[in-house]
């Protein structure tokens, strides 16, 4: 999926979901940028996207998907997407789904 141009002042949202787990909760965040746009915009550029699933022994354990879209009134299809197993939060998607947790609305 395209990633918004550089310098794009179009506003967006993240969400991050949590699914699975022995009990199969599913909780959500999510985040709409306001004057710290570019510090997020970073944040979502330096994740692997394009990075392969390769976790088959997550059973039982929890599924993140994170999505990055645009909150201007257009289409909501997501400009970026992906879904990372627990095993593999890690570096650049630990500390995007950290900062949607500490300032991000949850339910």
């Amino acid at each position: 999926m395209a990633q918004p141009a550089e310098g794009d002042e179009r506003s967006f949202r993240i969400l991050v979901v949590r699914s699975g787990g022995v009990a199969g909760i599913t909780r959500r965040w999510q985040v709409e940028p306001g004057d710290d746009a570019e510090e997020w915009r970073e944040l979502v550029r330096a994740c692997p996207w394009d990075a392969e699933d390769s976790d088959t022994e997550s059973r039982d354990r929890f599924v993140w998907r994170i999505e990055v879209s645009r909150s201007d009134g257009q289409p909501a299809d997501p400009v970026r997407s992906a879904s990372v197993p627990d095993a593999q939060l890690l570096g650049p998607w630990r500390t995007l789904v950290d900062r949607v947790q500490q300032c991000g609305s949850h339910g």
